[in-house]
């Protein structure tokens, strides 16, 4: 009776507390909507690309993040995104984006275009891990042409 015990009261608390709510390892679906998803532009210029959530992201417990696939580090927090001065060592473009507001992510950045035509990508990925309650993950990816003068 004691092995029957200790194997079925744990059991039976795991399935009480998925039943009512009790954490999920499983996050839920994070819808990311950018815009535009599929630029077209010219070698060595730039594109503002945005981000919508849903749900929204919230203060301090969303976060969205951007990259280049393969070049982690081909970025740039800067006053003026729009106007962002070239990054080396960067062939597949580079992102730049103003600093967010304490508690928030930037969900507007700007691609810039390498000197070589081409199809690249440009990715977001958003989580939502509040304290408690649900959590959200997801991604979406903005796939760039880049064509020649």
């Amino acid at each position: 009776m004691k092995r029957f015990c200790a194997v079925a009261l744990p059991l039976m608390l795991s399935l009480v507390l998925a039943s009512c709510g009790g954490s999920s390892s499983t996050p839920a679906p994070l819808t990311i909507d950018l815009s535009p998803s599929a630029p077209t532009l010219a070698v060595n210029a730039s594109v503002a690309i945005n981000a919508q959530t849903t749900p929204a992201l919230p203060k301090y417990y969303g976060l969205l993040t951007w990259s280049i696939p393969g070049f982690p580090n081909c970025y740039e927090v800067v006053a003026t995104p729009d106007t962002a001065p070239p990054m080396t060592g960067c062939p597949n473009g580079w992102l730049a984006w103003e600093g967010a507001l304490t508690g928030y992510s930037p969900t507007l950045v700007y691609y810039y275009a390498p000197a070589a035509a081409g199809g690249y990508q440009v990715v977001a990925q958003g989580e939502i891990t509040p304290q408690s309650g649900k959590q959200y993950k997801g991604s979406a990816t903005a796939n760039v042409t880049v064509t020649s003068p």
